[in-house]
C-alpha cells in the first residue's frame, strides 16, 4: 500500500482539475436514495466520512440533515472540502483516525476501499468504522465492481482496453464475495452487498474515455439499470453492515 501514490494523485488531480466530484448529479442523488432506503435513518444523526477526500459525497450528505464529519489523509484534500462545506474536516489515516469510540450513527466510505490493494489493510479500514459506531450504528460503502463488465473492460489489466490513467497504482476491483468476508471478519451484522447501475460520470481522463463517456452514460448504464442483471453487475458494488448491540 503506497499512501504517498495517493497524496500525489489527489494534489495532481486538485492542482489540474479542482474540486475532486467526478460522478454525476444523478448519480449522486441514485446513490443516496440507495442510502436512505438501505439504512432508514434519521434528520440530525451523527455521520462519517471516511475517505472523504474533497467532501464531494460529505456535503451531499449533510444536505439530507446529518451532522457530518469527514476524513482523509491529503491536507489538499480536506483544505478544499472545508473551503467548500460547513461540515467538520479532520486530515488522518483512516485506519486509525483518533476519533472516540461509538461516536458515530452511520460510517460511510465513499469510493475508498478499492484504494487498499490488500486485504489486511482493508479489514483494518472496516475495523475502524465498526470501532467509530455507536451500538446498532449502520456501515455504507460504494466501489467500482469486479464483476462490472464496464469495470473490467476499462480497469482490469487483464482486459485488452484497461487504462491506468485516472487512478492509483493502488486501486483494485472488489467483489461480492471479498466484501462479504471481509465485512463479515470484522463483526457486522446484517450485511448485504449488491450491484447498482444508472452511474454516470461528469468526468474522466483520457481522451479515448472522453469520447466515449456520452455512450456510456446514455446508453451503457440505463440498460444496465433495467436490465435484471443490475445488483450482480452494477457498475458500484454497495455494501451495508450493522455494529449490533451488546446485550
Amino acid at each position: 500500500m503506497n499512501l504517498e501514490a495517493e497524496k500525489r494523485f489527489f494534489d495532481s488531480f486538485n492542482s489540474k482539475h479542482g474540486d475532486y466530484d467526478v460522478l454525476s448529479e444523478k448519480s449522486y442523488e441514485r446513490i443516496i436514495s440507495t442510502f436512505m432506503k438501505a439504512v432508514k435513518p434519521n434528520s440530525a444523526m451523527k455521520c462519517v466520512d471516511l475517505g472523504c477526500g474533497t467532501g464531494a459525497f460529505t456535503r451531499r450528505l449533510s444536505k439530507q440533515g446529518f451532522v457530518m464529519t469527514g476524513v482523509d489523509i491529503s491536507s489538499t484534500n480536506i483544505s478544499r472540502a472545508k473551503s467548500a462545506g460547513t461540515e467538520n474536516y479532520y486530515i488522518a489515516d483512516i485506519r486509525n483516525c483518533h476519533l472516540p469510540d461509538s461516536s458515530f450513527d452511520f460510517a460511510v466510505m465513499s469510493g475508498v476501499l478499492h484504494h487498499f490493494p490488500d486485504r489486511k489493510n482493508r479489514i483494518t479500514c472496516l475495523k475502524e468504522a465498526w470501532r467509530l459506531l455507536k451500538d446498532d450504528g449502520i456501515f455504507f460503502s460504494y466501489d467500482p465492481n469486479g464483476n462490472s463488465p464496464s469495470m473490467f473492460l476499462f480497469r482490469d489489466p487483464r482486459s485488452p482496453l484497461y487504462s491506468s490513467e485516472g487512478k492509483t497504482e493502488n486501486e483494485v476491483l472488489l467483489t461480492k464475495r471479498q466484501m462479504m468476508s471481509e465485512i463479515r471478519k470484522c463483526g457486522f451484522a446484517d450485511i448485504e452487498v449488491f450491484g447498482l447501475s444508472g452511474i454516470a460520470f461528469r468526468f474522466v481522463e483520457g481522451k479515448i474515455a472522453q469520447k466515449l463517456l456520452p455512450l456510456y452514460n446514455n446508453l451503457y448504464e440505463p440498460l444496465l439499470q433495467w436490465s435484471g442483471f443490475e445488483k450482480y453487475f452494477g457498475t458500484f458494488l454497495i455494501s451495508v453492515a450493522r455494529k449490533l448491540a451488546w446485550e
